[in-house]
């Protein structure tokens, strides 16, 4: 009968002490600064850098360079799902490549050699950009349309 009651009684007392200190989470969380205040509390300024210019290697397409960055992009949410499980993606590294904001990003073409797209849902003639390639946070960006 004890092994039964202590777990519980144990459980019930967990749950008490958080209830009692429940107010104290609350008002404390209402007096944290949010936004860039809150990176000034700990000590750090936002930071206000420009990004350094990025040589590609020498075997480089380079297909799009603007000042924009990636984010500033529609981000094709479907395309990254298949990016992150490695169904979407650049079959060789450094065959295309994109220039936005000053950073390097890889890139795809619809319908071209060098895309694994084994589902074949890239639009032809269509410039994606490919953030973080073959890792488990791969990002895909819509760009535009290849001129014809």
């Amino acid at each position: 009968m004890r092994s039964i009651l202590l777990p519980a009684f144990r459980t019930f007392c967990l749950a008490a002490l958080m209830l009692c200190q429940a107010p104290a989470w609350a008002e404390a969380a209402a007096r944290m600064p949010v936004g860039p205040e809150r990176a000034q509390l700990r000590g750090l300024p936002p930071p206000q850098t420009t990004p350094r210019p990025v040589n590609p290697l020498p075997t480089s397409r380079l297909l799009l360079e603007e000042e924009e960055p990636i984010t500033a992009f529609d981000l094709d949410r479907g395309l990254t799902q298949l990016c992150r499980a490695g169904r979407f993606r650049q079959q060789r590294e450094h065959l295309f490549i994109v220039r936005l904001g000053g950073y390097v990003h890889g890139a795809v073409i619809g319908g071209y050699w060098g895309l694994y797209d084994p589902e074949r849902l890239a639009v032809p003639r269509l410039v994606y950009a490919v953030r973080w390639q073959d890792t488990g946070r791969c990002e895909v960006y819509v760009l535009r349309h290849l001129p014809a």
